[in-house]
């Protein structure tokens, strides 16, 4: 550590440690945290296994101490050494984010004894489990139900999503399964900056099916304004590994999004079809000096599979992309979701891994000359690194590690749904 890096002990946390306010704060019993009132605005302080923030105010509130601060990184408060560790990924043993917004299908009873703190403080160490994890919720007008069934390790996630738009129906349904994972980190520091990160991640491998449906009569136009403005809507969801690698709280997040973007210009339009990927492989990762990226080493395959397209009607042209990342695997620095939400920084920066796959849809309709579809699956894998917490001064893109082409072009013959770009 820096000279000047305070740390409050694990000992004192496991006492004096009682959760965050929905402002961010870190609150701390103050008969048994003396060492918390002392410290100072401007202080790099390392809460052992919680968070590593500078502090910008210390307030006595009573029986209790709220310690507000803002995230600070390892170059802020480590000078020099190696930091590594070597993580199974067990998806039953994970802590689960819900997306804003989204509730339980069945709620459980809360606890009949509250406390006068609860209306205010979010529990240490409060976290979801995901057992019997079935969530509801709206987005952007699509009602969505979200199942999560953990097994052998592994997960499965079920997502359906409708939404009715003066009377026609956009309906998406999309299932896949993410296997469990090993990951292997390195960070090197010297001289108060970090030189390398090494994040690889052995036996990332799962599948995915994607269903849409649309159906819009001459009543219920497709070409309706909502439709018209491209709405696109994005699911996160993410789950949360926690590593204590000594006093330091480190966070390996395996995040999934779907989107989901429509451009129908005719208001008789049905169109549906589904599509199938699979993937698998070890994904290294290594940026800063002597980093060979992930490129080199990288052992993925993947392969993709267009199983229906049909009943498209349109009189004018159709457009539609779908797009799932799933996973996205990412490292950072711990910190209590509370202080996250207020600082409005849920991205801090790491090394991450992403599977992505996009499916494009075009029909040109019936009212062209020469009427044809063509369908395209890409399936995707990227690594890339972010300046943040672990370290700012080199930043590596998201390089494409690998990718798969499927094009269905129907009828084979019609040159002008042909892709022009080769």
């Amino acid at each position: 550590m820096k000279p000047d890096t305070r740390q409050v002990d694990a000992d004192t946390m496991q006492k004096s440690y009682l959760g965050t306010t929905a402002q961010g704060e870190l609150i701390f019993d103050a008969r048994t945290a003396p060492a918390v009132a002392n410290l100072k605005a401007g202080t790099v302080t390392l809460f052992a296994g919680t968070a590593l923030v500078k502090v910008t105010g210390v307030v006595r509130r009573g029986e209790f101490i709220a310690v507000s601060g803002v995230p600070a990184g390892l170059e802020d408060a480590i000078d020099h050494g190696r930091i590594g560790w070597t993580s199974t990924l067990d998806f039953t043993k994970v802590a689960f984010q819900p997306p804003p917004g989204f509730h339980r299908v069945a709620v459980a009873t809360a606890s009949a004894h509250r406390s006068f703190l609860d209306g205010f403080i979010r529990p240490a160490n409060a976290e979801v489990s995901l057992a019997d994890n079935s969530w509801e919720g709206e987005l952007k007008g699509f009602k969505v139900i979200l199942r999560l069934t953990p097994a052998r390790g592994n997960l499965h996630v079920d997502l359906h999503a409708t939404r009715n738009i003066n009377g026609g129906i956009v309906e998406v349904h999309a299932a896949g399964q993410i296997n469990g994972l090993t990951n292997q980190t390195l960070i090197t520091l010297a001289n108060g900056t970090t030189t390398q990160v090494t994040f690889d991640n052995n036996g990332l491998s799962g599948s995915l099916d994607f269903d849409w449906n649309v159906g819009f009569d001459a009543q219920h136009g497709g070409d309706d304004k909502e439709l018209l403005e491209s709405a696109v809507e994005n699911l996160p969801f993410s789950f949360e590994v926690p590593l204590e690698v000594g006093p330091i709280p480190f966070l390996i997040t395996v995040k999934a999004g779907f989107s989901f973007q429509a451009a129908f210009s005719s208001k008789a339009t049905v169109a549906s079809g589904s599509y199938h990927a699979s993937f698998g492989g070890n994904v290294p990762n290594t940026v800063g000096a002597g980093g060979a990226g992930g490129d080199g080493a990288a052992s993925v395959s993947g392969e993709g599979q267009i199983k229906t397209y049909g009943g498209t009607v349109s009189l004018a042209p159709v457009g539609l992309t779908t797009i799932a990342a799933l996973p996205k695997v990412s490292l950072t620095l711990g910190l209590p979701e509370n202080l996250l939400s207020f600082m409005k920084t849920p991205e801090l920066g790491g090394p991450y891994a992403t599977f992505m796959v996009r499916a494009d849809f075009i029909a040109t309709g019936t009212m062209s000359i020469a009427q044809c579809e063509r369908r395209e699956l890409y399936v995707m894998v990227f690594a890339g690194y972010e300046p943040g917490v672990l370290g700012k001064r080199f930043k590596d893109p998201a390089k494409k590690l690998f990718e798969r082409r499927v094009q269905q072009v129907m009828p084979s013959n019609i040159t002008l749904c042909q892709d022009k770009s080769g």
